[in-house]
């Protein structure tokens, strides 16, 4: 293609590209890797376009490719199938690296290039500050459990959620569930506003609960994140009840919680409002931290009620 050059990084033969091993690289992989880092550390201003190997794609993703979203199978095994029966062309889609030397997009069809033994030609970009990558593929629909994996946030799809419902939980109107956030706004929340410890130890709470109940854990978790901004213990306290079912009286607050709970959603045909659910645990902490039971008469709430306000 006029305007760009073809970088030096391909096998010539199927004899060379077989003795090619990650472990152990043939002369040529070695020098395909060395010119891949020297344009790593010195990014060229253009797009470079390179022919990636199986051998060159798995060196990059072993060593390259830390802090990635995960991969998606179903892609790969596409690409795979298109790579190996010839339906694979030079398209405008481009490989990007990062300034910090790591893989920041284009790891399906590395992977792709390895399951299908195929070679295949790609744009590839270098120098991409890491701090950008929220901002990279918007098109493509990378969620926010996505960009919070490729920060290396570890439960990233729990962490995700629950900073979302905190974000909601927190602000002017805590019943507003189809606020929309940037998966910028949500990481920078995550970073700015909130513990990120406390936030992991909140997931760790609503694991607990959902594997006696199948409740869902990001609203879950950003419940017991505010509860325990009010009293740590108490938080702790009231999800573990509820998780154990150790409370003794048939309308102590997390027993009457689940009750409730069951029989809302056994009306609603499996589909709990989730307006209604964090109603009901909240109304449940405040009987908790108030030391008195729940009536059924209290454990109401329509979708377009007023939020209850939280006490502790």
């Amino acid at each position: 293609m006029r305007g760009h050059r073809l970088a030096k990084l391909s096998v010539k033969t199927k004899r060379t590209e077989k003795s090619a091993s990650p472990k152990i690289p043939s002369k040529l992989l070695q020098a395909q890797i060395v010119e891949l880092q020297n344009m790593i550390k010195h990014p060229p201003s253009t797009s470079k376009i390179i022919e990636f190997t199986p051998a060159l794609a798995d060196y990059i993703l072993t060593n390259l490719s830390r802090d990635n979203r995960p991969r998606k199978l179903a892609k790969i095994k596409r690409y795979a199938q298109d790579l190996a029966e010839g339906r694979w062309g030079l398209t405008g889609d481009t490989i990007k690296f990062g300034s910090n030397g790591t893989l920041r997009d284009g790891q399906n069809r590395l992977a792709a290039c390895i399951r299908a033994g195929k070679p295949f030609r790609s744009h590839v970009v270098f120098g991409i500050d890491p701090e950008l990558f929220p901002r990279m593929d918007i098109g493509k629909n990378r969620t926010p459990a996505d960009v919070f994996s490729i920060a290396g946030i570890a439960y990233a799809t729990h962490v995700a959620g629950a900073v979302r419902w905190l974000q909601i939980l927190t602000g002017a109107n805590p019943g507003d569930r189809g606020a929309q956030f940037s998966n910028e706004e949500l990481l920078e929340a995550y970073r700015e506003k909130f513990d990120p410890d406390k936030l992991e130890h909140s997931i760790q709470c609503a694991l607990a609960v959902r594997r006696s109940t199948h409740q869902p854990v990001a609203p879950l978790a950003a419940l017991h994140y505010v509860f325990a901004e009010k009293d740590q213990q108490r938080a702790d306290s009231f999800f573990d009840e509820w998780a154990r079912d150790h409370a003794k009286r048939a309308r102590a607050p997390t027993r009457y919680l689940q009750r409730r709970l069951v029989e809302v959603t056994r009306q609603s045909n499996q589909r709990l409002h989730e307006n209604v659910r964090n109603a009901f645990i909240i109304k449940a902490w405040n009987a908790y931290v108030g030391g008195r039971s729940l009536s059924k008469a209290e454990m109401q709430h329509a979708p377009g009620d007023k939020m209850p306000k939280i006490a502790g």
